[in-house]
């Protein structure tokens, strides 16, 4: 934001959020040529020209008030609902080979590896150890709001098989060292149940003893993945069901810079106070990066992928726009 004076206030915002001021003091002037997006024209010749994407560029004749701002940013319907405009769609229904195409029209295609992991028609399917689905890029900007969605169903007994404490990213992209953000889900413990047949009843040995197992115990996280657990997260509210199918929704509002996380429809505790990190690298499905290396296997099938720009803000904005 420029005063119109040609020497006052400079303010740049980032999320609607101002990063800073700065005064100009070299007088008013009028620019000749065409607006230049992507590109400096210096010297007569077109220079630093930038490396990305460039959406929604408006430019208004009048100087913007911090509200306007922070409201040009975070645009809201008439319910007060964010517009979340879908960026990335994964569907495994029906595909097979080592690709998985986004049919946002994005192009980010995940890319299976070599080995744990493939398309069996129905889910990405992944072994837990190697297993994962990458991306190049982020389909989202990190540091602005976003909504990521999944349906997740994890391996009980290759869960169980992993030391307590054990992380298994759903979700999630990283940076040059760790974790932007993550959907994973955590190893918290075990607890014994009882063996059951078809029918529903215990199963009794022969001295007619209710048989048990020993499953893991384990909770959803969304936030920043860290291979020690110190990062920040939301945690689900009850225990993660597992060998079943679940709907995951994370999101990250920009305007107040907060978390949250939905299990289905429903929202888990309360929004969490979260730094938001710019993702560099692989945006990856099955996999996590901490300390500068790719571990976090996720031993389960994932059957829906889907990311929005735009934060999703209560259960029935939930149910409408992602449909867990």
């Amino acid at each position: 934001m420029v005063d119109t004076t040609g020497q006052g206030p400079v303010t740049l915002y980032v999320n609607g959020v101002p990063q800073g001021t700065d005064t100009l003091t070299t007088g008013n002037w009028s620019a000749t040529g065409p607006l230049q997006i992507g590109r400096v024209k210096y010297k007569g010749g077109y220079v630093d020209h930038f490396p990305g994407e460039v959406d929604e560029v408006t430019v208004w004749q009048d100087i913007k008030l911090p509200e306007a701002m922070a409201r040009e940013a975070n645009p809201t319907d008439t319910a007060g609902k964010a517009y979340a405009e879908l960026v990335a769609q994964y569907a495994p229904e029906g595909a097979t080979g080592t690709t998985l195409t986004d049919t946002s029209g994005y192009g980010n295609t995940l890319t299976l590896s070599a080995s744990g992991a493939s398309l069996d028609g129905e889910a990405l399917v992944l072994d837990g150890t190697a297993g994962a689905a990458t991306a190049a890029r982020s389909p989202v900007s990190d540091t602005g709001s976003f909504t990521v969605a999944t349906l997740a169903d994890v391996d009980t007994k290759a869960l169980g098989a992993k030391p307590d404490g054990y992380r298994a990213q759903v979700l999630g992209q990283r940076t040059a060292t760790g974790s932007s953000w993550s959907l994973w889900v955590e190893k918290t413990g075990t607890e014994s149940e009882p063996v059951l047949d078809d029918d529903g009843n215990p199963v009794l040995d022969d001295n007619g003893v209710p048989v048990t197992r020993t499953v893991p115990k384990a909770r959803w996280h969304f936030g920043r993945l860290t291979a020690d657990g110190s990062g920040t997260s939301v945690v689900s509210d009850e225990d993660a069901v597992l060998d079943s199918e679940v709907g995951l929704v994370g999101a990250y509002n920009a305007h107040t810079r907060e978390i949250t996380l939905f299990v289905g429809s429903t929202r888990q505790g309360d929004p969490l106070a979260y730094t938001a990190s710019a993702g560099s690298g692989e945006f990856a499905a099955g996999k996590g990066f901490t300390d500068s290396a790719w571990a976090h296997h996720l031993p389960g099938r994932i059957t829906d992928i889907r990311l929005w720009a735009g934060a999703v803000t209560d259960p029935t904005q939930v149910e409408e726009l992602v449909g867990y």
